[in-house]
């Protein structure tokens, strides 16, 4: 009989760990989810900052001038898109 009691404490014990287990999974997922969205924050407000210096600076730093050509490169392409898109609207 003694064997069926610690038999079963093993099994409360094991059931318990597993519950922590599990309780401390659900607290990594949330805490990892919680640091991708303030990861994503932390990108808006440098693309807000990068927004904010450009207006300032419309003619770049000299350190500045491969990023503001790349710049440049998306923003044609962007308008190339765009200028396609409203030949394929007139043609509706």
């Amino acid at each position: 009989m003694a064997e069926w009691k610690n038999l079963g404490d093993k099994a409360k014990n094991l059931t318990l760990a597993g519950l922590g287990k599990a309780k401390d999974l659900g607290e990594s997922a949330k805490l990892n989810l919680e640091n991708v969205s303030e990861e994503e924050g932390r990108k808006k407000i440098y693309a807000e900052i990068g927004k904010f210096f450009v207006a300032a600076n419309p003619i770049p730093p000299g350190e500045y001038e491969k990023w503001y050509q790349q710049l440049a490169e998306i923003d044609a392409r962007i308008d190339a898109n765009n200028a396609r898109l409203a030949q394929l609207k007139d043609n509706d």
